[in-house]
């Protein structure tokens, strides 16, 4: 299947099998979530089996763990996800995929066309860059 370039796409695309793996990706490193109640969706997940495993340490963002899955609740106030929430309700604000090197994972998404978000990374924080993902989620 050979599908047209995007117009803001900068390089050229090889042809590849569906058993290629040109991001280097390796699995799901964590699934964000948003709502407008997070401590109600904390339970859902706890009902689910998940558990509470870390909190940041600056904000209000808490992680949930079963086996080897990570689920994010993002409830810091002025945070992407919170402003996620206040328009699509409870919800996946962004995903976050295991790749080999994440420098030329990133690289050539934005040239294929991807979106670039950059966030705002606080004192002591790592920013990870991200690609616009389906109905404005991220792509970590």
């Amino acid at each position: 299947m050979n599908a047209p370039l995007p117009a803001n796409a900068t390089a050229p695309v090889a042809p590849f099998t569906p058993w290629d793996n040109p991001m280097g990706t390796d699995g799901f490193e964590f699934i964000e979530y948003a709502a407008p109640d997070p401590v109600a969706m904390g339970l859902v997940f706890e009902r689910m089996g998940f558990r509470p495993v870390a909190r940041h340490r600056h904000k209000n963002v808490t992680l949930y763990r079963q086996g080897e899955i990570n689920f994010i609740i993002n409830a810091e106030p002025d945070s992407f996800a919170q402003r996620f929430a206040r328009l699509h309700g409870p919800s996946v604000c962004a995903i976050a995929f295991r790749v080999q090197d994440a420098k030329a994972a990133y690289e050539r998404a934005i040239g294929l066309g991807a979106w670039g978000y950059a966030g705002v990374a606080g004192p002591g924080e790592l920013n990870i860059p991200a690609i616009k993902g389906i109905g404005d989620s991220l792509i970590y």
